[in-house]
């Protein structure tokens, strides 16, 4: 199948159903001037297989709590997409754990990902993962643009963000992360260029702190 088909296929994926206000409530100070119009995104027909686009399989993040040594495909080291924040950081400025909204005691890098991604883990027990910022390249615009429709599709209560930065479309949506909380946890995907940027929280009582957390990082790639 030609870019252009392919490019037409995820586009449809991006057909709008309803859009709807929602105003969601968050322990993380909102971002200046954010909205929060959500809209439906609907599901077609198009298969992985057509696009040749595979998304990455959904899975439950465990903790890492002290003493413990980062598993395989991690390093400790600091993020270079955005600062952690309490209790890493203690001189303000845009960092995750404000945007996430819980204190972050430990940040990896996972080295699988190219470019680099980012975990932060929870100050205390379990000592969960919060958020991860995973990049993803690849060969064309197009192939990214349908592996961020795929990504979300992996998901459910997917809503499109247009705009969420000037000029990027950003898919909000519930997967799993933290093993207790199922399939509830937001996440937040989008695509500049030739790469994909999924950023995935355990939040799972507002689809907010995601999309602030890749508005913040957005320029970065």
């Amino acid at each position: 199948m030609n870019s252009a088909v392919r490019s037409a296929a995820a586009r449809v994926a991006l057909a709008l159903l309803a859009v709807a206000a929602a105003g969601c409530g968050s322990s993380a100070a909102p971002a200046p001037g954010a909205r929060t119009v959500t809209q439906t995104v609907v599901s077609t027909r198009t298969t992985t297989a057509a696009i040749g686009v595979r998304p990455e399989p959904v899975a439950t993040v465990h903790p890492l709590p002290p003493g413990a040594s980062p598993p395989r495909g991690e390093r400790e080291r600091r993020c270079p997409y955005i600062r952690t924040g309490l209790n890493q950081d203690t001189d303000g400025g845009v960092n995750l754990a404000d945007l996430e909204g819980d204190r972050v005691y430990r940040t990896t890098v996972l080295t699988r990902y190219r470019p680099v991604g980012c975990r932060f883990y929870f100050y205390a027990p379990p000592y969960e993962a919060v958020a991860d910022i995973r990049p993803h390249s690849f060969a064309t615009a197009t192939d990214a643009y349908d592996a961020m429709i795929l990504t979300a599709r992996t998901g459910r209560n997917l809503t499109t963000e247009r705009d969420f930065v000037k000029g990027l479309v950003g898919i909000s949506f519930q997967t799993r992360y933290f093993g207790p909380d199922g399939r509830r946890d937001w996440a937040f995907v989008f695509a500049k260029g030739r790469v994909m940027v999924a950023v995935y929280t355990q939040r799972s009582d507002t689809s907010r702190n995601a999309l602030y957390i890749a508005a913040a990082i957005a320029a970065k790639f």
